[in-house]
């Protein structure tokens, strides 16, 4: 792998969400070499050992739609990543590796990007995987019909604006290059757009299947719950869903590098239960709530994987609600909570704090507000921003995560003791996605992503044109200022003036607080003596999955 900067890049084959929604912090994918992430070895046997071998693991949160064109979810996302792929991936140290691309490759001018796709792919019903379904793939993110969160991420590609007006429904700047290349050209130059495009989950889509579906029943079509509906592209193919207590996938035998087991059950219960099943044997890899790291290390036989998160802990804010908008409210909230308290305790000191969205590295964040705990200057800053104190506030909490259930009553005691009429109101997994969507709720607990490949993926949570449901920006927060930033940094090719610039753009938002950032974590992952090595993990089970094809099982 070379590399000629400023921005001439040549990889050898990153959220929404992601992004956000996802979404994520992959492990190294396919293909790809070492990620820096937390590992264990192991060696594979011979071509048929994989044969009647099983592995159970814990379904983190409960999926709903399974769509690739949705929101990604822990447990969406869980389910994505063993069945679906994407051109690459990015790692929780920072680097860009290859999946379905093998390399990609941006002009000086930072105008285009030529990706190179890997030979002989094919879908898991035999078809190969074309040049063809990767042009549908971003033509099916964009459409407006489609209404896909990770579609506006797409904006910098030429032909955008003429495909969501209605006038085009190709993106011109998408093109066939010979017959495994794939070009794409920009409106204008954007510096951090390679970034952005590869390590966001833009899963593939099979064009054969999908090209004659209505486009706007494609995002929550059940077929993607049914097993076999579509054909995978992932490691393995789903070939169960019993709604509400697990999924169970089968080995995908034409996938890149075929995974070393046959099965791969995804079990629906509480991490506390996970646990339980991890010592009686029911169980063979799990995340751990750091409170339960010192009991699981007594037991005999089982590997303990950590992972620095690439993404942070963070309530978002729904800035849509009139009594959330001014930042000294925001600020007010963040003040009343006991963060070191809650890192100290709940995340048993497996944390780092947090106080801006911008971790990759450049970024210098040093001087910003830290926001400590100071209940009395917490309902000064509330009163200053004008908080009725009347008003309550009400805490969403999805069920099944018993870590962010604890943060919950840690922060509903710190907002009460500054005077705010905090509740707590339950939700059950599967209703995150409407309930983010249609707004009804003021602070939502969430984690995940990665922020550290480069600092401009944080642009799709942050600017004002990818306010969720139309992008990951999910409190809806809006910074004329910071997007005047964000537009320096697209045509800013001097790493030092990059750097500079983001550091200014922390400093804004670190000042606004759209969101409440409570902890960058340490995952913990618990694997029984059947999973003998290659998990690679990052920010949750969901992440996870990236390494499945390296996981050697006995």
């Amino acid at each position: 792998m070379s590399r000629r900067r400023p921005l001439r890049l040549l990889c050898s084959a990153a959220v929404a969400l992601a992004l956000a929604l996802g979404a994520c912090s992959p492990p190294p994918p396919a293909g790809g070499g070492s990620s820096g992430a937390a590992t264990t070895g192991g060696a594979s046997g011979g071509a048929e050992a994989w044969k009647g071998k099983s592995i159970t693991i814990l379904l983190q949160q409960k999926p709903d739609l399974m769509s690739p064109l949705g929101a990604a979810t822990n447990g969406n996302g869980q389910i994505l990543q063993v069945t679906q792929d994407t051109l690459a991936a990015g790692t929780p140290d920072g680097k860009l590796v290859p999946r379905v691309a093998k390399s990609w490759e941006q002009s000086s001018d930072g105008l285009s990007i030529l990706i190179t796709l890997n030979d002989n792919q094919k879908w898991s019903d035999g078809t190969p995987l074309t040049q063809d379904d990767i042009l549908f793939t971003f033509n099916t993110y964009v459409n407006p019909q489609v209404k896909a969160p990770l579609g506006s991420q797409l904006a910098p590609i030429a032909g955008y604006d003429a495909v969501k007006a209605g006038t085009a429904k190709e993106l011109s700047g998408v093109t066939k290059v010979g017959s495994n290349q794939i070009k794409i050209t920009l409106a204008k130059p954007d510096a951090g757009f390679m970034y952005l495009l590869l390590a966001a989950y833009y899963y593939i889509l099979p064009q054969a299947k999908l090209k004659d579906m209505d486009p706007t029943k494609l995002l929550d079509n059940p077929m993607w719950t049914q097993p076999g509906a579509v054909p995978y592209l992932g490691p393995m193919v789903m070939s169960q869903n019993v709604t509400g207590q697990r999924v169970v996938f089968t080995r995908n035998p034409n996938f890149r590098t075929p995974v070393q087991f046959e099965t791969l059950v995804a079990s629906l219960v509480t991490q506390d239960v996970a646990t339980q099943q991890l010592a009686s044997g029911e169980m063979d890899m799990t995340l751990l709530q750091p409170t339960d790291l010192a009991a699981v290390q007594k037991m005999s036989n089982v590997t303990i994987v950590k992972a620095d998160s690439p993404g942070f802990d963070r309530y978002t804010v729904n800035i849509r609600k009139p009594y959330l908008k001014s930042n000294l409210v925001r600020q007010g909230l963040l003040t009343a909570i006991d963060r070191k308290g809650i890192m100290a305790s709940i995340y048993s000191g497996l944390a780092t704090p947090s106080n801006t969205s911008f971790l990759a590295s450049g970024v210098d964040t040093s001087g910003i507000n830290t926001y400590a705990y100071d209940p009395a200057k917490a309902k000064q800053l509330l009163q200053q921003g004008g908080w009725n104190f009347d008003q309550q506030l009400q805490i969403v909490q999805a069920s099944g995560n018993a870590q962010r259930a604890a943060v919950d009553q840690v922060v509903l005691k710190n907002l009460q003791d500054a005077g705010v009429k905090a509740v707590i109101k339950p939700i059950d997994q599967a209703q995150v996605t409407q309930t983010l969507t249609d707004g009804s709720y003021d602070i939502f607990l969430y984690g995940g992503g990665n922020y550290v490949v480069d600092a401009s993926i944080d642009i799709p949570i942050l600017s004002c044109a990818t306010q969720f449901p139309n992008g990951a920006n999910l409190p809806n927060y809006c910074s004329q200022e910071l997007d005047a930033v964000f537009d320096q940094t697209r045509t800013t090719t001097d790493p030092a003036k990059r750097a500079a610039l983001f550091t200014q753009a922390a400093k804004i938002e670190n000042n606004d607080v759209p969101m409440l950032w409570i902890a960058r974590p340490q995952r913990a992952y618990a694997l029984s003596p059947k999973i003998t090595g290659g998990v690679k993990c990052g920010d949750g089970v969901n992440n996870c999955m990236f390494s499945l094809h390296e996981w050697t099982v006995k």
